[in-house]
């Protein structure tokens, strides 16, 4: 007769040294069946029971856990090929954005392989993607830099630095567009993409098969570092009586995801807003309740095929008051 058959196997102090043999000393339940001398069945049977009766609390201790009933709302709402959303749980702004990059870097890891051409853009969520990917070697991948440097603020966020360090991670070539965001007029923005150097790489750029790009809210501290030296607060007025809630690219567009018509969207040099419905695959990195609205106008104007964000704004995305 076996020891369980002999004890009482509701004992709780039986259920204790089962779960120790499994989860400390980390016995096979059929080690510890031969230990105990019953069937492996049975030491499941006490296992399950220790962990219905509280003996044993399993806690997954994961810090980045996504929301997959937001994820399939978003692909199935907005036609995406897929969804990355991050539970926020009450973190900040940097541990979302962080969050964000995880998430992302994950998506790119999977997707990234030999022979292909990756464009990059700028910004914190782009910059905390580059820092969370796991380096590797890829054969003839190429990262390009698809918008024109920003030349102020925080360089580690700025399109030049970021190409480089993901071209890093990957074992990559990099190439960087020699231009800046913004010119005086769009008369010296055509002049400059004809430009040997800034028409090769805007052409190769324009084909890309996946671009990493962020989304800008239409507020002055928001965009104030991209948009800094280029733009007045006059401009912004402008831009927001003509419907503008948000930029791509340095475009702006509506809130159907039209671009704007004004002379400000002529001024900017980047691959521009109509080469992102074009591109294999535009992966979106933004979040938080201040980009809601950019965001939707982005979704709706079908420039993104991978969405990565956080619940609060997905949420707030798919909510009919907001759509």
């Amino acid at each position: 007769m076996s020891r369980i058959q002999t004890d009482n196997s509701d004992d709780a102090g039986l259920l204790v040294e089962v779960a120790k043999l499994y989860y400390e000393e980390q016995l096979t339940q059929a080690q510890i069946g031969r230990q105990l001398q019953t069937s492996r069945s049975t030491v499941s049977r006490l296992l399950k029971d220790a962990r219905e009766k509280g003996v044993v609390k399993i806690t997954i201790n994961y810090k980045w856990v996504r929301d997959s009933a937001l994820e399939r709302e978003l692909v199935q709402a907005y036609g995406l090929k897929h969804a990355r959303v991050l539970r926020a749980d009450g973190r900040s702004e940097d541990e979302v954005i962080d969050g964000l990059g995880y998430l992302a870097a994950r998506y790119l890891n999977e997707k990234v392989k030999d022979d292909l051409v990756l464009g990059v853009s700028y910004g914190r969520s782009i910059a905390s993607t580059v820092r969370n990917i796991t380096p590797q070697n890829f054969k003839d991948l190429t990262v390009l830099q698809i918008i024109g440097a920003l030349g102020s603020g925080n360089p580690l966020q700025d399109g030049p630095d970021l190409a480089r360090q993901l071209a890093n991670k990957y074992g990559a070539t990099y190439r960087y567009l020699h231009a800046p965001l913004m010119v005086e007029s769009s008369e010296t923005r055509d002049r400059l993409l004809q430009e040997p150097l800034v028409k090769d790489l805007i052409k190769l750029a324009r084909k890309a098969d996946v671009v990493l790009t962020g989304v800008g809210p239409l507020t002055r501290d928001a965009s104030g570092l991209i948009f800094q030296g280029y733009l007045s607060k006059k401009d912004f007025k402008k831009l927001k009586k003509s419907g503008a809630v948000g930029h791509l690219c340095a475009q702006f567009f509506d809130a159907e995801g039209n671009r704007i018509d004004t002379t400000i969207n002529g001024r900017a040099i980047s691959i521009g807003l109509d080469a992102l419905k074009t591109i294999n695959e535009v992966v979106i990195i933004a979040g938080g309740i201040g980009k809601v609205e950019a965001l939707q106008g982005t979704l709706k104007g079908s420039y993104a095929d991978v969405l990565v964000t956080d619940d609060v704004a997905a949420r707030q995305i798919l909510s009919p008051d907001t759509k």
